[in-house]
């Protein structure tokens, strides 16, 4: 079966990434448009070269990739996707599939799904779970959206790791969004603590300490762990996070990541459920999860939190 051809609007290290991919396994049929501050009609020599070497030709204009192109991924910066997604519904043909890549937030990609909708198109929001850096073109796709059955179809068979999340634009961005709130966390949280470490002269054994308890169980426990023993000692440990603020800020650095803990665990504890859980016997993550929800004040208007 002959591949569509398949257009990016915007031509960063993913589109490029996956460019280069699609130019070995099935060549031609590649677009793409730019409008950036570095990138834009009349190209560059050397940039129009550079999309040339992945079997990419470049185009003046969006409405002449759109004219062409069967399948658009959308691959701009974040602070212009929406504006950008918009533009291409205004233009698209009937049928055209929008694969959205960007990392925007689960609203701004609905909004763009509905006028995608609206112009007779269907569209993905595809999310890219881990740097392309690392995992190149086998990057995990996690998708969801009316287009997201078609995006798997075409792409899944031409070497793309394509997960589905169901027909609801919007939830894979809200995955990926609340990942990047654990794995940038987590970042930040190492950080702070080996740099203090550093300061007092434990590192190597500070990186022990920390390492060998995670590396002794898998993640999934450890998670169902967190929750499930937050709804007991949140006050508690919060009490203790100040302590350890205080010890941060002898040795000079600032506890930005340690202060934020000792807030989440107040507003945990906020919620008033430890009395209720200690009167139980047993319970597992989801249930205090499902108590947190309700006890949770309600949105600003008076609407529902969940």
């Amino acid at each position: 079966m002959t591949r569509p051809v398949i257009g990016f609007v915007g031509f960063g290290e993913a589109a490029r990434c996956f460019a280069a991919h699609l130019d070995t396994v099935s060549p031609g049929g590649l677009l793409a448009f730019c409008d950036g501050r570095s990138n834009r009609p009349p190209y560059r020599e050397e940039f129009r070269k550079g999309a040339e070497t992945v079997g990419v030709e470049l185009v003046d204009g969006l409405d002449e990739l759109l004219a062409r192109a069967d399948v658009v991924v959308s691959a701009v910066v974040v602070a212009t996707a929406a504006e950008v997604g918009t533009a291409i519904a205004r233009a698209l043909r009937p049928g055209t599939l929008v694969v959205d890549i960007n990392a925007s937030t689960p609203s701004a990609k609905t909004k763009v799904a509905e006028a995608v909708s609206a112009a007779g198109g269907s569209y993905v929001d595809a999310n890219l779970m881990g740097a392309v850096s690392i995992y190149g073109a086998a990057v995990p796709l996690y998708s969801s959206g009316d287009g997201a059955e078609r995006f798997a179809a075409i792409f899944g068979p031409l070497g793309f790791s394509v997960e589905i999340a169901g027909s609801k634009p919007g939830a894979a961005a809200a995955v990926k969004m609340l990942r990047s709130v654990v794995t940038k966390g987590m970042e930040a949280l190492i950080v702070e603590a080996m740099v203090a470490a550093s300061v007092a002269g434990v590192r190597a054994e500070a990186l022990r300490g920390i390492c060998e308890p995670m590396d002794a169980t898998r993640f999934s426990a450890f998670a169902d762990m967190c929750i499930r023993t937050d709804v007991l000692h949140a006050e508690r440990r919060a009490v203790e996070m100040d302590g350890v603020a205080d010890g941060l800020r002898e040795l000079g650095v600032s506890p930005i990541m340690t202060e934020a803990t000792s807030a989440r665990l107040r507003a945990s504890a906020a919620l008033d459920q430890r009395d209720a859980f200690l009167r139980r016997e047993t319970y597992t993550a989801d249930q205090v999860l499902d108590a947190y929800l309700a006890a949770l004040p309600p949105k600003p208007g008076g609407a529902d939190p969940a």
